[in-house]
């Protein structure tokens, strides 16, 4: 009976042993995972300033070239 308590608490302890493996391992990941989307989402915010700055560009060239004069007769 001690031998069989002994065996059950040597596989809970290699069970405890691999879970937490598998958790510093999946700690890991998702610090990588973290590391590559906020480098997608600083090109992303990068892409949508040059966006934004290039239709305000159009519109103030537009507007300076006389775009919005009404023409008189």
């Amino acid at each position: 009976m001690v031998h069989d308590l002994h065996l059950r608490v040597s596989r809970i302890e290699q069970d405890t042993q691999v879970q937490t493996t598998e958790l510093a391992v999946m700690k890991n990941d998702m610090a990588y995972v973290k590391d590559s989307v906020g480098g997608i989402l600083a090109g992303i915010n990068k892409i949508l300033w040059a966006i934004g700055l290039s239709v305000l560009a159009v519109g103030m060239t537009f507007i300076l070239s006389g775009g919005l004069t009404v023409i008189q007769n």
